[in-house]
């Protein structure tokens, strides 16, 4: 049954025509919807496209050179400014191995030490498996071909504005914590500038420039973490709303005894596709 399911869910046109009376969105349609998340997943280098794994045929009479030249150029230096992030990230997190001196005593600032050095390393994780994910093309292949009712892109667009509004309220905050914690407790965080003042000495006239610099490096592993478990948290939402949906479907097509009326292998068929697709 398992083969059988697997061979007519790739011949099925169920995804083309739609799925108990309503159609699947086009292609793209659920890409431009998550648009404002992706935005901003651009911005700290957390999401790219690859254009030539999508891009059109040279004898497709509606291409367009120069629309496309562009379109590869940005995602070219996208690409570029992604690698720049992901090798900083990683340095970055490497880095803050010299915050821990042979001089430390079990207490506070040890356990904050160490929550902050895992806390890079995190974020570092986070950032690699986007990068990946972008550079393979699974994420944009999951956005593309994925199936989704018409229903969905709307709740979605709306949920995605949503949670791009509270992950911008949230790195804001952020920024205004960083910011205090930095410059108006004393230096008693200046140890995430290691290896400067943990084992190089920062002239006091210099200091402020120092922890200047500090807030921005510290703050951009936030980003990492934040936006890519926002983005986890909307791709999860577009799932959990397509199986309610088919469940919705299944429910209404039994009968008040319990019989069924329809087509049972089309349901069979809508869901080991729901169950197939690989995330990334």
């Amino acid at each position: 049954m398992i083969a059988d399911v697997s061979k007519q869910s790739s011949e099925d046109s169920l995804d083309g025509a739609g799925f108990c009376g309503e159609s699947f969105a086009d292609n793209g349609e659920l890409l431009s919807s998550l648009s404002p998340l992706l935005f901003s997943m651009k911005l700290f280098g957390l999401y790219f496209e690859r254009p030539d794994r999508h891009r059109r045929r040279t004898d497709d009479p509606e291409w367009n050179h120069q629309a496309t030249t562009t379109a590869r150029t940005s995602s070219t230096c996208l690409r570029i400014y992604a690698t720049v992030v992901l090798i900083f990230v990683w340095l970055n997190a490497v880095r803050y191995a010299c915050v821990f001196k042979s001089s430390e005593r079990f207490g506070p600032p040890l356990f904050t030490k160490i929550a902050v050095f895992i806390w890079s390393g995190l974020a570092a994780i986070f950032q690699t498996a986007y990068y990946f994910a972008s550079h393979t093309g699974q994420l944009v292949e999951v956005l593309l071909t994925f199936p989704v009712t018409q229903e969905c892109i709307k709740k979605a667009r709306r949920f995605t504005v949503g949670v791009t509004a509270f992950t911008w309220m949230t790195l804001v905050q952020n920024a205004a914590i960083s910011v205090y914690l930095f410059i108006f407790t004393d230096g008693q965080y200046d140890f995430a500038l290691a290896p400067f003042v943990t084992y190089i000495e920062v002239p006091g006239g210099k200091i402020i420039l120092a922890r200047c610099v500090g807030i921005l490096v510290y703050f951009w592993a936030i980003p990492c973490c934040v936006l890519s478990q926002m983005i986890t948290l909307v791709l999860v939402y577009i799932f959990y709303h397509q199986f309610r949906k088919l469940e919705k479907n299944f429910h209404q097509a039994l009968g008040e005894r319990g019989q069924f009326h329809g087509d049972f292998s089309l349901f069979r068929r809508r869901h080991y596709k729901l169950i197939c697709t690989k995330m990334f």
